[in-house]
């Protein structure tokens, strides 16, 4: 095909960037005429999301498309094969567009109202058959602003009026003649355009709701799960009626929703609401333009009870590919393990987003915090090249990229607990995949975010984001954490310079020596232990081995012993913590963490009715319960309880040395992961006085338990305090 340059198009109607209530969704449709049928793609862009159909059907099972992105700098778009769509003579093709994160017209605190290329929604498509364009975007386009889609807006919610609704409107016999033409539109004709590389946002699980209670407000569904998504009816009520709609995480002791104070950021419209207008006529429905994060919803309007079948969830997420399984005899684990598998997926919206609740945006510090069990636990290289992709158009001229990756201009300054991802999303898919494409890639923006701004006169400090837990900031010397991601920033730089063959630069060498000797002359002191005595300080510190261990790791044990064995550290720290305890003989402190009762702990979550992770540890503030942002956790079930540990000098799992920890309170743990060489495959469990321990390997795994090579298949030990026998 030719390079896909269709002009853009919009409804003719003036667009008013203060009208709050200019939140239709505009329908087109271009009649076309084919001769014979052949090999017909459909390339199509969509600002913001858009639905294309040919003939009455749709050309894809996608949804929400176009893919988010700094619109301004560089457009998605997608590629279709509608062969079987296309018939010889006269064709129909029509599109509907919703608003998306390209037209939010409501105020809040990110400021997205405020985007300069805030416009009607528009769209570019070009339908090529067997190697010819036949058909481009035009101003044959007929319009109409009359939708069935009264309102949508991304983060608030979707109004579909039934009574609107014409069954025939994406087909021939439709009556378009009041329609209006199309207008081109020329702001956006000259931004970069490219095709989508990764997995598309597709419906995944169904969940009916577990129960439902009568009350003042309505009918209230829980549905037993917390997901992103949205809800399918299927009701027959009179004509006029309105059943409204409302979602929530959680629900009060009362049987009302439980906001969490989360709408108060979105103080001019209906927070997470949807509403359907009925037409007398039985009414299947879910929601184009709009997903929620919800557990439970809140139904005015019906005339009856709902019945089982009529209101289902429905999961919503990218469709990227599942490479682990994972299961041990401490249920608590597992809650943790597939609570924060559910967490990943509802905040993989063509971006890593916080939360599928209050904001959907793609916070960098989130992502760098989890993606290492992301990798862990997901094929996500296709996914990761979209996003950052979109990271590196974030980045100013002088360096800079937002906390929030799409961004229209907010989010600069958070330092680099949230600038970091640049460095570990391409360092993370080396680690995993062995492929140095990201890595050499980006070499040229980290060298320009690191000699541009990190070590300018220009950083500034005040803004920084440092051991958040959502209530407070944990520790917080920003000067020690200046000079650690300096040591990480120098090393990830010269490992690109490394794979690109390019000559490492001294700069980085004396950089990395330098931030060496600021951390060990100010935050060790001369017993070799960390002058903060906080979980944080003292993990970091062992994660960069500047020192013998020992001092350090015996600190973090009596840290945590005088904690409680709850955690203390924040987002930051633990990214390190885990690591830290099952890397230096502290595996059952490391055990307890993760499973203590009580106030912090991943235990209070569930027991407080969590099926995915929180955003933090306690109840209160304004926190949404479906993050992503804790649970790196989940790598460490992987690397210590199992073994399987990645290896930086052997990337993409080239050679792999199994090192177990067998914690005294679990009597067996499972799992696997299918690597980019194979599948590695582990089993333990405790059988009388020894632990049996089997690896199953696939054909091209090269791994060690100890000094022995593993065949390919199975290969079992029986493991006890005194020696390791090979019993198969």
């Amino acid at each position: 095909m030719n390079q896909f340059n269709a002009r853009f198009i919009k409804s003719p109607t003036p667009f008013d960037p203060a009208d709050y209530a200019q939140s239709y969704a505009p329908i087109f449709r271009r009649r076309f005429f084919v001769e014979s049928q052949g090999n017909a793609l459909l390339r199509f862009c969509a600002l913001g999301y858009g639905y294309c159909y040919i003939n009455g059907k749709a050309v894809s099972e996608d949804l929400f498309c176009s893919a988010v992105s700094e619109y301004d700098k560089l457009v998605w778009y997608n590629v279709y094969n509608v062969s079987k769509l296309i018939k010889q003579g006269e064709n129909i093709i029509a599109v509907i567009l919703g608003n998306g994160f390209f037209n939010e017209n409501f105020p809040s605190v990110w400021g997205n109202s405020k985007a300069d290329w805030r416009d009607n929604p528009k769209f570019a498509l070009s339908l090529n058959l067997n190697g010819k364009d036949i058909l481009e975007t035009d101003e044959c386009f007929l319009c109409t602003d009359n939708s069935f889609i009264t309102y949508n807006e991304l983060r608030s919610g979707e109004t579909f009026n039934a009574e609107k609704y014409n069954i025939n409107w994406n087909k021939l016999n439709f009556d378009d003649s009041e329609y209006k033409k199309a207008i081109f539109d020329m702001k956006m004709n000259s931004v970069e355009r490219r095709l989508c590389p990764c997995e598309p946002i597709r419906e995944f699980e169904e969940f009916d709701f577990v129960s439902v209670v009568k009350t003042d407000e309505g009918y209230l569904l829980d549905f037993g799960v917390n997901i992103s998504g949205y809800v399918r009816l299927c009701i027959k009520e009179k004509i006029g009626t309105e059943i409204v709609i409302k979602h929530a995480e959680e629900a009060n002791e009362d049987n009302t929703l439980k906001l969490n104070n989360l709408d108060i950021f979105y103080p001019t419209v209906c927070f997470q609401t949807d509403r359907i207008i009925c037409n007398g006529e039985k009414i299947v429905w879910s929601p184009k333009f709009t997903y929620h994060g919800f557990r439970f919803i809140m139904v005015n309007g019906l005339s009856k009870a709902p019945q089982k079948g009529e209101f289902k969830a429905v999961f919503v997420h990218q469709a990227v590919k599942r490479i682990s399984e994972f299961k041990c005899s401490d249920e608590l684990i597992n809650k943790i393990y597939d609570a924060g598998i559910r967490s990943t997926l509802s905040n993989m919206h063509y971006a890593l987003t916080d939360c599928p609740t209050r904001e959907k945006l793609g916070w960098t510090n989130d992502a760098q915090a989890s993606i290492e069990q992301i990798y862990t636990n997901f094929a996500v290289s296709a996914f990761m090249e979209k996003w950052g992709t979109d990271i590196l158009f974030s980045m100013r001229e002088d360096g800079q990229i937002p906390a929030i990756v799409p961004s229209h201009g907010w989010g600069f300054g958070f330092g680099p607990v949230a600038d970091g991802v640049l460095f570990e999303l391409p360092y993370k898919d080396y680690l995993y995949t062995g492929n140095p494409q990201k890595m050499i890639a980006f070499l040229p923006y980290l060298k320009r975010y690191y000699s541009e701004y990190y070590k300018s006169s220009r950083l500034d400090k005040k803004a920084w984001l440092v051991d958040w837990d959502g209530h407070s900031n944990r520790y917080d010397d920003k000067e020690f954490i200046y000079w650690f991601y300096m040591i990480k920033f120098c090393q990830i730089i010269m490992l690109g310079q490394k794979l690109s063959g390019e000559e490492i630069s001294t700069q980085y060498k004396t950089d990395l020596l330098n931030a060496q000797k600021q951390i060990k002359e100010k935050y060790i002191d001369k017993n070799g232990c960390a002058v903060v005595d906080c979980q944080t300080l003292t993990a970091m510190l062992l994660s960069i081995k500047l020192t013998n261990s020992k001092p350090l790791i015996a600190q973090l044990k009596r840290r945590v012993e005088a904690d409680n064995f709850h955690f203390t550290s924040g987002m930051l720290g633990l990214q390190y913590i885990y690591d830290a305890l099952f890397e230096n003989d502290a595996a059952e402190y490391a055990y307890r963490l993760i499973t203590v009762k009580g106030k912090p702990s991943f235990s209070y979550w569930f027991e407080n009715g969590a099926t995915t992770l929180w955003e933090t540890w306690e109840q209160g503030h304004t926190d949404s319960r479906n993050h992503h942002m804790m649970s790196n956790v989940l790598s460490n079930f992987f690397k210590s309880l199992l073994g399987i540990c990645p290896d930086i000098d052997y990337p993409g799992f080239e050679r792999v040395q199994l090192k177990p920890c067998f914690v005294n309170n679990l009597e067996f743990c499972c799992g696997s992961i299918d690597t980019v060489r194979g599948k590695i495959s582990v089993e333990w469990k405790r059988e009388d006085n020894y632990i049996k321990y089997k690896v199953i390997l696939s054909e091209g795994i090269k791994a060690f338990f100890g000094s022995e090579e593993l065949k390919p298949g199975i290969n079992v030990f029986k493991i006890d305090k005194r020696f390791v026998e090979k019993v198969q």
